[in-house]
């Protein structure tokens, strides 16, 4: 290593970057790792073009939030390293979305389950095999310890560890990188109920069902039926008061639908009209679907 290799880095994380850029490091890697670090995640190197920690690593227990530290991992490993981040004591989890077999495609298992769900104002990045990781944001009540990770065919909810764009992937011979589509991962939106209830209801043994990790308390649904649902909240609020009263053994659904379309109505900002409908329908269609499966 040369003298000027061995210059320490300025503690400042900008000079860092630039630092970097302009000497003796140069690679996509490493800007967008430090990107990530800004963003206040934790990094870890995995050896190139694959998801395997490199040879003598500690893995994501070598995740770090040190510039110094990691700018040392590239010199040992090398500038083109992937980059992965943990995902620990973030406050975001992964939807892992598999679709490269038709015996493994997570949106037909969504949609076999009755969710009904696009992903164009998430956070994603696609996979090299065709995959979607979408990135949610954990409500500040749910301990996402209780949660299952396999919750259905080519679906996973991930959060410990995840692989990052700009990373590429060694795929038939040749490499495919990660890609990033959104707002940086901080920005994340609130993970969905229909996702907290899936994650918290993997049917078992017997085709039983775990106990549901709820997402609304009873208090606040009767504070929905009084004040309306909140903006920002009213996808979850209303797929979550919805799915509650449906799960009562022989209530009408017509009388839920009716007075979730007046709940809505009195909102401060209502959704139209579509768009309860939908979330509506995804609500009921998982009560009936669970119900067949014992879970009620």
């Amino acid at each position: 290593m040369s003298e000027t290799q061995k210059k320490p880095l300025n503690t400042n994380l900008q000079a860092n970057v630039q630092e970097t850029k302009n000497s003796f490091i140069s690679s996509d890697f490493i800007i967008k790792s430090h990107e990530l670090i800004e963003q206040g995640f934790k990094v870890y190197l995995l050896a190139q073009g694959t998801n395997t920690p490199y040879k003598g690593s500690n893995a994501h227990l070598d995740a770090t939030n040190n510039v110094s530290k990691l700018t040392d991992m590239f010199l040992k490993y090398g500038a083109n390293s992937n980059i992965a981040i943990s995902l620990v004591d973030t406050g975001l989890v992964v939807l892992d979305v598999d679709r490269h077999t038709p015996n493994k495609n997570g949106l037909a298992s969504l949609k076999k389950a009755g969710i009904t769900t696009n992903f164009d104002d998430e956070v994603i990045e696609k996979s090299p095999r065709n995959g979607i990781h979408v990135f949610y944001r954990v409500p500040d009540d749910l301990d996402v310890t209780k949660l299952k990770r396999n919750i259905g065919a080519g679906l996973e909810l991930v959060t410990d560890k995840i692989t990052v764009a700009p990373s590429i992937k060694l795929v038939d011979g040749g490499g495919i990188g990660y890609q990033h589509f959104g707002k940086d991962f901080i920005h994340a939106n609130l993970m969905p109920d229909w996702l907290i209830e899936l994650a918290s209801n993997v049917a078992t043994k017997g085709n039983k069902h775990n106990k549901r990790v709820p997402r609304y308390s009873i208090d606040q649904r009767i504070e929905m039926l009084l004040n309306g649902f909140t903006e920002g909240e009213r996808n979850n609020q209303i797929m979550s008061f919805a799915g509650w009263l449906l799960s009562i053994r022989n209530i009408d659904p017509n009388l839920v639908y009716e007075l979730v379309q007046k709940i809505n109505s009195e909102s401060a900002v209502p959704l139209p009209d579509k768009e309860v409908n939908t979330i509506f329908r995804s609500a009921y269609n998982r009560e009936v679907k669970r119900a067949s499966m014992g879970g009620r």
